[in-house]
C-alpha cells in the first residue's frame, strides 16, 4: 500500500512549499486510499484540499472521511465533479481549464490558506486531446511552484498510453504510482 508514500512526498513538498505529482494508479482500492490519505493528511496539517474526482469514487472517499474527519475538518475539503472542472465548456480546453484552477485556489491563498489539490484526469477515447492535457499539466506545474500548490494529478495507468505516459512525466516533479514514488527533481 502506498498511502504511506503519500504521507512522506506531502511532509517533503511541504518543506519546499509546492510541489506537483503525477500518479498513476491501477488499482481502484489502493488509489482510494491514497487519496483518503493525502486528504486526512492535508487537513491535518492545515491545508484545504480542492478534490476534482468522479462521483463514484466521491461517494466511497466521503464513507471514509466520515470515520477519519470531523465536521470541522470535512470543512477544509472542497469538492468538484472531475468532469464538470475538466470539461466546463464541453471540452477540454487547457485555457478555461486553469482559469478554473485559479478561480478556485486564489480566494484560498488570498485568505492565507494553504492548499493542496488532488484532481483525477479522465477522457474518452479521444488521442487529440493529449497535447491539450499536456498544455494544461505544463500550466499547473509552473502554478504550483508560484503559488506554492501541492497538487496530485491522477491517471489510470491501463487507460493512459505510453506516449502520453512520456509527456505527463516531463511536467510533474514526482511520478507515484500503485508501488513506488520518485522523485524526478533528485534523479
Amino acid at each position: 500500500m502506498v498511502s504511506k508514500a503519500i504521507v512522506e512526498i506531502m511532509k517533503d513538498l511541504k518543506k519546499g512549499n509546492s510541489g506537483h505529482v503525477c500518479y498513476f494508479y491501477d488499482n481502484e482500492i489502493t488509489y482510494i486510499n491514497n487519496v483518503v490519505s493525502f486528504i486526512v493528511t492535508g487537513i491535518r496539517n492545515g491545508d484545504h484540499i480542492l478534490l476534482l474526482e468522479n462521483d463514484r469514487n466521491m461517494l466511497l472517499i466521503n464513507r471514509r472521511l466520515e470515520k477519519e474527519l470531523n465536521e470541522k475538518e470535512r470543512g477544509f475539503l472542497h469538492c468538484i465533479n472531475n468532469y464538470d472542472f475538466y470539461y466546463f465548456n464541453k471540452s477540454f480546453n487547457p485555457q478555461t481549464i486553469v482559469q478554473n484552477f485559479l478561480e478556485n485556489t486564489e480566494p484560498l491563498l488570498e485568505e492565507g490558506a494553504s492548499v493542496c489539490t488532488w484532481g483525477l484526469i479522465e477522457w474518452g477515447e479521444n488521442e487529440e486531446i493529449h497535447q491539450y492535457i499536456e498544455e494544461y499539466e505544463k500550466e499547473v506545474d509552473n502554478i504550483t511552484n508560484e503559488k506554492g500548490i501541492i497538487s496530485v494529478c491522477a491517471y489510470h495507468a491501463g487507460r493512459t498510453p505510453d506516449s502520453l505516459k512520456e509527456r505527463l512525466i516531463n511536467c510533474h516533479g514526482i511520478v507515484l504510482t500503485d508501488h513506488e514514488a520518485v522523485n524526478l527533481k533528485q534523479s
